[in-house]
């Protein structure tokens, strides 16, 4: 690749001998659990009170330090505490750039940062952050909201201010220095404080969560001030004296509101699965050589003593610095980061990330697929306490919501389980049999009943629920199967009168407590076997077969026997069952006691077997399986490493992800675009947990994830996904919109997962206060009755009517209000922005009639676009005012 020349670098130069630290930052424990923030005004460092945390000005700099144990996180409210030396600690130094900071400011942080970094012995990882950008990591230190005033109204009077309130997650107000309608969006809240009353303007793009953030928001800085409700659209309805002091400020004539953005989200490629990778050279001059790789991977960061950079494509920038590099590199990095920005022409807000080798944030690892340490520095272990599940150990997964997360299971598998198989069109109940076979040309749906082995009310509601509707489909399943098991299984989901959970996997997908249920011997058997062994025959048909079945596992949580034919090697790691006019189970020299145990439970569902060890083969052993097996495919020690007991392939995979499938049926398109295929889950260390608060706009899901999430982050009004490596839960509230969507909201996510994770991986979706054990338990603490007392903003906005005075001007009904059916009472309807008006009808809210998209326009949205008001539009003509809607897509 050709070389990427830079004229000049942005910050100081990168020879430093000794900095000289300010004695403010020398207050700072070394080696010590704590949270620090200082603010920069022109030339003056001075820390900021804990009283004043989350509050910013927009002319200054501010730097933040947060320091935490491995794993875990810091927030404002951190208390500092020392630890002793040998205690690893993860160090994060912040500096944020209000967005009207100076130059001097500005050039004032870089210098303090390194002061900062050289403090602390250079190991802390460093982010730039800018107004209304910020990071997650730096948002969750704020997790009450922040709030952001005007530096310029500083020495001016308190009243009349404007403040915009806007994001999802975590509140952040904004103070504008100026009051005007340029300010406003229908995505944001905004607050008019005046000397005698407030105004709480709601943009109709704003969400829930939003709403009620902002009233709460409101009502702590009212003191005691009389508030008023204005919505988004119907300014007129205001009392003449209320609506007068209003123009006083805002005059309505001048009324421009900008439509929601129809600009991608800021966190859209928050996950972003393309990036490319430099190495930096110091020639005199920055000197980047563009790295020729396909998937990222640690490997591709091979020089210790070298610095590379990561480009995100705008959305973020990361310098990753070498052990072994001179710290003047360490120091220049961030500079040549920005240098990077500036000559890419990316925005002045693109996030900007120095990290050093052996201090990466789980951000930066977990962009690489095969970052593995990443996962193995969690602090919670995902290795089941006991392969054998008995009494005691049923009663823990019971009694402790953590052991279940860490297992993934719910109990101990013997719980009432029903099948149904589905082929095409058809469903068809399988009848109950100790010996399960599946097809992988095939769906099936797994009806469940969970079994508490105690019957204390305390550990029955630990574990949250009485059912589950699993849903597996074959690797060779038709879409027509698929559709039909989906359909299927949805409805046996949503006819639970109990607590229940829906699971949807397919093949080598299977979560631990899938396996479970089966004690670990289900046997897959590939597509053409389906007519002999799918239509509910009697076990005699099983055994007049010939086949045979590799083992994968060795517990019964983690263990199946797949078919497979033809075999390319045979490794001394795995076990085989093979069927012939004999059941043969051979065990590999390398295998492990537990793997042959299990080999040895499904021979004997086939009948009587015979156990053979490699090496110690009979005559008779290979004339009976000659045709499956040979001696020349036998590979001693390792072997290959395709076809170990841990692969995660079977020939059916390998065919499919070779493109040489011959196989009649559609393959899932989830499996055939990816070959990594997992099946002995606990083998291998799972990433960090990750959650999101996720919502649909413009037909696309958007996401934020929230770092150090607990429990009281889960909000009843929102929909949230949990990401545990294995399992992708669909946490939906039981107030959220578009409940009805949860596997497309999963399916979304899971197809723009970031690196090292893949599309086929097992969904679950749970509602809220049905959240089953393996749910609960990767939460720190998670109390059952919290969100009962739930408070919705129409609630809220209820409330606050009784409690000050306030003027309600829109009818918070969402239905049509009619006259003489005809939809004369045009400000009965809830508003909608155009955008949401012109979808598809099955992107639609659930309240808009479909032909009659127009009422749901507010009064200035329809004036712009029919060039007359809606009680003028309603007198034309049946014909021309459909040729109208037609026209502008609001039919």
């Amino acid at each position: 690749m050709p070389p990427f020349n830079f004229i000049k670098q942005e910050v100081r130069p990168n020879t430093i001998p000794d900095l000289k630290v300010d004695a403010t930052f020398r207050k700072v424990a070394k080696n010590a659990i704590t949270f620090a923030l200082w603010k920069i005004d022109e030339d003056r460092l001075e820390a900021v009170t804990r009283t004043q945390y989350g509050t910013f000005y927009d002319n200054c700099a501010y730097i933040v330090y947060a320091a935490s144990l491995a794993g875990h996180y810091a927030s404002h409210e951190t208390i500092t505490r020392e630890q002793k030396p040998n205690v690893t600690l993860e160090r994060y130094i912040h500096y944020w750039l209000g967005g009207n900071v100076s130059e001097q400011n500005r050039s004032n942080v870089v210098h303090k940062i390194q002061e900062l970094d050289s403090y602390l012995g250079n190991v802390a990882s460093i982010y730039r952050e800018t107004q209304s950008h910020e990071s997650a990591r730096f948002l969750s230190y704020f997790k009450k909201g922040y709030d952001i005033r005007s530096g310029s109204l500083v020495a001016a009077s308190p009243r009349p201010r404007l403040f915009q309130l806007h994001s999802r997650k975590w509140l952040r107000s904004i103070e504008h220095a100026t009051i005007d309608w340029s300010h406003f969006n229908s995505d944001y809240i905004m607050v008019l404080q005046t000397d005698s009353l407030i105004f709480v303007w709601i943009g109709r793009s704003s969400s829930g969560i939003e709403r009620r953030s902002a009233l709460s928001w409101v009502q702590k800085h009212s003191n005691g001030s009389p508030i008023t409700i204005v919505d988004d659209g119907y300014e007129q309805a205001m009392s003449q004296e209320n609506k007068d002091l209003w123009n006083s400020l805002l005059p309505l004539k001048k009324r421009v509101v900008c439509q929601a953005s129809q600009l991608v989200s800021e966190y859209t490629d928050y996950n972003s699965n393309k990036f490319r990778i430099y190495k930096c050279n110091q020639r005199g001059r920055l000197h980047l050589d563009q790295l020729d790789v396909g998937l990222p991977a640690k490997d591709d960061l091979s020089d210790a003593h070298g610095v590379y950079l990561l480009d995100n494509y705008g959305q973020s920038v990361w310098l990753w610095v070498g052990a072994q590099a001179p710290q003047a590199d360490a120091l220049s990095a961030m500079g040549n980061g920005r240098a990077f920005v500036k000559k890419k022409k990316y925005p002045d807000n693109t996030l900007v990330v120095r990290v050093l080798e052996g201090h990466e944030p789980v951000e930066f690892k977990r962009l690489f697929a095969n970052w593995l340490n990443v996962w193995q520095e969690n602090t919670r272990s995902h290795k089941p306490v006991s392969t054998k599940l008995g009494k005691l150990d049923a009663h823990s997964l019971c009694e402790r919501p953590k052991m279940a997360a860490d297992t993934q299971l719910v109990d101990d598998g013997r719980g009432e389980r029903v099948l149904f198989r589905i082929l095409g069109d058809q469903v068809q109940e399988l009848p109950a049999s100790k010996t399960v076979v599946f097809t992988t040309n095939a769906s099936y749906v797994v009806k469940y009943s969970v079994q508490c082995a105690t019957v204390i009310p305390a550990d029955l509601a630990s574990v949250g629920i009485k059912s589950i509707i699993y849903q597996w489909n074959g690797s060779e399943a038709s879409s027509e199967s698929i559709a039909r098991a989906d359909k299927f299984a949805r409805a046996s989901f949503e006819a639970l009168k109990e607590p229940g959970m829906f699971v949807q996997l397919y093949e080598f997908d299977e979560p631990p407590h899938f396996l479970q249920i089966f004690e670990g011997k289900l046997i897959i058997m590939r597509g053409q076997r389906g007519e002999v062994l799918g239509n509910g025959s009697p076990k005699g048909t099983v055994l007049t077969e010939t086949f045979l079945l590799k083992v994968y596992g060795d517990a019964s949580y983690n263990s199946k026997a797949v078919e497979e034919t033809p075999l390319s090697s045979i490794s001394s790691k795995d076990c085989y069952v093979i069927k012939t006019s004999h059941v043969w189970v051979w065990c590999g020299q390398s295998s492990t006691g537990d793997a042959r145990e299990m080999a040895k439970s499904v021979g004997a569902m086939l009948g009587e077997s015979s156990l053979v060890l490699e090496g110690k083969e009979s005559k008779e052993f290979w004339q009976s399986v000659a045709m499956y097996f040979n001696q020349t495919l036998v590979i001693n020690g390792n072997g290959n490493s395709c076809s170990s007991s841990t692969s995660s392939s079977s020939s059916g995979a390998g065919s499919m992800c070779n493109g040489s499938s011959s196989n009649s049926g559609n393959i899932s398109p989830t499996l055939s675009n990816n070959c990594y295929l997992n099946t002995s889950v606990p083998s291998k260390p799972r990433p960090p947990v990750q959650l999101f608060l996720v919502w649909w706009q413009q037909s696309a899901l958007r996401y934020e994830e929230i770092l150090g999430f607990e429990q009281q982050d889960l909000s009843a009004d929102c929909t949230y996904i949990l990401d545990t490596g294995t399992l992708t839960y669909v946490w939906l509230g039981s107030q959220a919109p578009n409940q009805e969507r949860y596997t497309a909201i999963a399916q979304s996510y899971v197809q723009n997962a970031p690196f090292g994770r893949r599309s086929a991986t097992a969904l679950a979706v749970v509602r809220q206060f049905q959240e089953p054990n393996v749910f609960k338990g990767f939460f720190e603490s998670w109390q059952n009755d919290y969100g009962k007392n739930f408070l919705s903003y129409e609630a809220m906005r209820k409330d606050l009517g009784t409690a000050v005075p306030i003027i309600c001007s829109l009818t918070n009904n969402g239905s049509a209000l009619l006259l003489n059916n005809r939809q004369k009472d045009f400000d009965g309807h809830k508003k909608y922005p155009l955008m949401v008006l012109t979808q598809e009808m099955d992107m639609l809210p659930p309240e808009i009639n479909p032909l009659k998209r127009e009422v749901h326009l507010t009064h200035d949205d329809f004036v712009s676009v029919f060039k007359m008001s809606f009680y003028e539009f309603d007198e034309l003509p049946k014909w021309k005012k459909m040729e109208l809607k037609k026209q502008f897509k609001l039919f």
